[in-house]
C-alpha cells in the first residue's frame, strides 16, 4: 500500500502581514481624507449659509427702517437700487468708476511698493530704522487729512496730487506691518541662512521675502480700505471727479438715494479688491495662511 501523501502547509511568509498591514493603512488614510472632505465641504456651505442669512437680514432691515424714514434722511434699498441704475444710464457712474479706479490703483501700487520696501529696510537694518523711524512714526501719527491741503497747495489741484495722497495713505499702514513682520521672522530660518553663508540677496530672495508674505498680504488689505477712504478725501478736496464728484453732488442737493448708491458702490469695490488680494496671495505664496 502505498502511504498517502501529506499537502504541504501554506504559510503566509513574511510579506504576507506586511502587505495586509499596509494595505489596512491605506485604507484608514483614505477614508480619514474622505471625511476630513466631508467636513471641509460643510463647513463651507454653513459658512456661506450664515453669510447670505446675514446678507439678507442686513438689507431686510434696510428696507424696512428706510420705509419708515424720511426719504431726504434715509432711502429704502429697492430706492437705492433704482437711483444706481439712473446713475449708470444717465449720471456718468461708468465713467465715475473707471476714473476713481485708475486713481487709485496707480496711487495703490505705488505706495504699496514703497511700503514693502521702506518696511523691509526698516526691520532688516538698525542703521535704517535709526535714520528713518522717528520720521515715519511722525508721520504716521499725524493724521493726512491735515496735509492734503499743504499738497493742494504744494502741487496743485491735479491727478498727481490725488494719486500722491492715495499712496501716502497706503504706505504707512504697509510700512509698520511688513517691518514688524520682518523682525518677527523665525530664528531658525535665519540661523540656518548664516550657516549656509547665503549672500545678502539670497537671503532677501529666499527667507526675507518668503517669510513676510502674510505681513505684506495683512498691509496690502489694510492699504485698500485706507487708499479708498483716502481716494473720496483726494476727490473731494483737490478736484471734483470721480465718485468723490457723485458723492459730494448727491449730499450737497440732498439726494440721499444716490449719495447712499455711490456709498454702496464703494464698499463694493472694497470687497472685491480685498478678494482679488487674497487670490494673488494664494496663487503667489499659497504657504501664507
Amino acid at each position: 500500500m502505498t502511504k498517502p501523501t501529506s499537502m504541504p502547509a501554506t504559510t503566509a511568509g513574511p510579506a504576507g502581514p506586511d502587505v495586509a498591514a499596509e494595505s489596512s493603512r491605506e485604507q484608514i488614510e483614505a477614508a480619514i481624507a474622505e471625511r476630513r472632505r466631508r467636513r471641509t465641504r460643510r463647513d463651507r456651505r454653513t459658512y456661506l449659509a450664515v453669510r447670505a442669512g446675514s446678507l439678507v437680514a442686513v438689507l431686510a432691515a434696510w428696507q424696512w427702517y428706510g420705509m419708515h424714514s424720511i426719504a431726504i434722511i434715509f432711502d429704502p434699498i429697492t430706492a437705492v437700487v433704482a437711483a444706481l441704475w439712473h446713475l449708470w444710464r444717465e449720471g456718468g457712474l461708468g465713467s465715475a468708476i473707471w476714473y476713481s479706479l485708475w486713481t487709485f490703483a496707480i496711487g495703490y501700487l505705488a505706495g504699496l511698493i514703497a511700503g514693502v520696501v521702506i518696511g523691509m529696510c526698516i526691520g532688516a537694518y538698525q542703521k535704517a530704522e535709526a535714520a528713518a523711524g522717528l520720521y515715519l512714526q511722525a508721520l504716521y501719527a499725524t493724521p493726512m487729512v491735515a496735509i492734503v491741503p499743504l499738497l493742494s497747495i504744494w502741487l496743485g489741484f491735479g491727478v498727481l496730487t490725488q494719486e500722491l495722497i492715495i499712496a501716502l495713505f497706503v504706505l504707512f499702514p504697509s510700512v509698520v506691518t511688513v517691518s514688524y513682520g520682518v523682525r518677527n521672522l523665525d530664528n531658525d530660518l535665519l540661523e540656518v541662512a548664516r550657516s549656509l553663508r547665503m549672500s545678502r540677496l539670497s537671503l532677501w530672495r529666499h527667507v526675507l521675502l518668503p517669510g513676510t508674505v502674510p505681513y505684506i498680504a495683512a498691509g496690502a488689505a489694510q492699504g485698500v480700505a485706507m487708499g479708498l477712504v483716502d481716494m473720496f478725501i483726494a476727490e473731494i478736496f483737490t478736484q471734483l471727479t470721480g465718485l468723490g464728484n457723485l458723492l459730494e453732488t448727491a449730499a450737497q442737493t440732498y439726494h440721499t438715494a444716490e449719495a447712499l448708491a455711490v456709498v454702496l458702490v464703494i464698499m463694493t469695490l472694497g470687497v472685491l479688491l480685498r478678494a482679488l488680494i487674497t487670490l494673488i496671495q494664494r496663487k503667489v505664496a499659497p504657504w501664507a495662511k
